[in-house]
């Protein structure tokens, strides 16, 4: 899937998210409104999620920054995490469903749309699954710091040879 090129309402879930910050967005980048964004790897910038290089996400942005004609942090955007969002659902074998187990890993597909799977591991993961919406979008709990632990788990080994080398692995996917 492609990545939106409209902004997009935003679809907050509950009450307020505890985390609201400012981050400088990537040079040559248009952020809209309501997608997820990722931090890219290389200076920390914000990227819609799906962005080559680019980090676990950090949250959905709050308004729409256009730096499509300046440089890494000429303009900044707001993004909130640790919220509820509703967003697109994944077709076929990568679609959420009412059966679905609440608590599910969730993984991007791109900017705005979420599957229930990793791709073998080319998805990174987003959130946690909280059930569907009645128009068949997908409840989301955007949360930067348990994705990046998925995230880091997604890519360990699967033979370490002692209990010391599994803890090694897990170490280093930490950074």
């Amino acid at each position: 899937m492609a990545n939106s090129n409209t902004n997009l309402t935003r679809d907050p879930l509950g009450g307020a998210g505890p985390f609201n910050f400012d981050l400088p967005v990537a040079g040559s980048t248009h952020v809209f409104e309501g997608t997820l964004i990722s931090q890219l790897t290389a200076n920390g910038a914000i990227a819609p999620y799906s962005t080559a290089s680019s980090g676990v996400v950090v949250g959905v942005s709050q308004h729409e920054a256009d730096n499509s004609s300046g440089g890494a942090g000429d303009k900044r955007c707001r993004v909130e995490s640790r919220r509820l969002y509703a967003f697109a659902n994944g077709a076929g074998g990568d679609a959420f469903s009412e059966a679905s187990l609440i608590g599910s890993v969730v993984y991007g597909s791109d900017d705005h749309t979420v599957a229930d799977n990793s791709a073998s591991g080319t998805r990174k993961a987003v959130g946690f699954f909280y059930g569907m919406e009645s128009d068949g979008k997908v409840r989301v709990f955007v949360d930067p710091a348990m994705a990046a632990i998925v995230n880091a788990l997604q890519v360990l080994t699967d033979s370490p040879a002692s209990a010391d080398a599994l803890r090694d692995n897990i170490t280093a996917a930490f950074g």
